[in-house]
């Protein structure tokens, strides 16, 4: 009886807490409503690639499952395929554990990788590209090579960003053919990327952050407790998903494939990343009601991805 008293308070709160998250977009329509294309009946005739094509360029030996994460998340948000490109090594290992995703070998040569991932591209109608999960330190002069060269919408995140660590400017120079780019730092990232400490107080970091999206012309999501969302013309959003569950190895990668994802399906970077880092909360909510934070692992979110999109989709009809 007494442990039905502690349990009761805490049902409430879950309660409560899913009931302000779906309030938040039903109170932002106008913020959110471009998320109800999600949900539009598909047609009849569909086939695959009308819901996109992500390829995901990374892994590494010891961070396979970097990009698995990744890949898994973004076929959950709606993407029609998925394709993982990386080292021999890494596809060998790859090959025992996929199962809806496909793979790519990539050449060690820098130059002859480009090409493969250029042509590849090309013939099977890649419509976004998610770049860094796992990558191998290595890989930086491929993403240095490959990024001016491919116009596709590109969500770049952890090994991916420290192609261009202390220097934003480069990262402008590599997108100034394509306005399309996200990246998604956590602030150690960020610090490393604007090349110094990060102030304490969130209107400087905004600011910081701002300009810094106006410097490398990409949105931002900057991760983090109330995670952060701007873009090269000052649209922000302050995220209120999430708890400290999501504190753990891979759901970074779980976001990646996420905002991937909507951005196959042609949804604009600043409403890809808006959508997918409240989206990758909300299904980490549903995940801690079900698992606890202490006992939440990346992949619980990806499980949860459906159960968030139900939600949101009854909060916007």
């Amino acid at each position: 009886m007494q442990t039905g008293c502690l349990l009761q308070p805490q049902k409430s709160i879950t309660q409560s807490r899913f009931a302000y998250l779906l309030y938040h977009v039903a109170m932002d329509r106008a913020g959110f409503s471009g998320l109800s294309r999600l949900f539009e009946s598909r047609r009849a005739s569909s086939h695959k690639y009308n819901f996109g094509h992500v390829l995901v360029i990374g892994g590494a030996p010891g961070m396979v499952g970097a990009p698995l994460l990744t890949a898994r998340a973004a076929l959950r948000t709606g993407a029609g395929l998925v394709t993982i490109a990386s080292s021999d090594n890494v596809v060998d290992k790859l090959e025992k554990r996929v199962e809806e995703v496909m793979t790519l070998r990539l050449p060690d040569n820098t130059a002859q990788a480009v090409k493969a991932i250029r042509e590849f591209a090309n013939a099977r109608k890649v419509t976004a590209l998610a770049i860094g999960p796992g990558l191998a330190a290595s890989r930086i002069a491929l993403i240095k090579a490959l990024l001016p060269k491919l116009q596709l919408p590109t969500m770049l995140d952890a090994g991916g960003l420290d192609a261009y660590s202390g220097d934003p400017a480069a990262l402008g120079e590599a997108n100034s053919r394509n306005p399309d780019v996200i990246i998604s730092p956590h602030q150690g990232e960020f610090a490393r990327f604007v090349g110094r400490p990060l102030p304490s107080n969130r209107s400087v970091l905004k600011k910081l952050t701002a300009e810094t999206a106006r410097a490398a012309r990409t949105v931002i999501i900057l991760k983090g407790h109330r995670t952060l969302v701007i873009d090269p013309d000052g649209q922000e959003y302050d995220n209120v998903s999430g708890n400290p569950g999501l504190a753990t190895a891979g759901t970074g990668d779980v976001l990646t494939g996420m905002v991937s994802g909507l951005l196959a399906q042609r949804f604009k970077t600043f409403e890809a990343a808006k959508y997918g880092v409240y989206l990758h909360g909300l299904a980490g909510d549903l995940a801690a009601a079900s698992k606890t934070q202490p006992g939440l692992v990346a992949s619980d979110i990806i499980d949860y991805i459906p159960e968030a999109l139900k939600h949101v989709r009854k909060s916007l009809t």
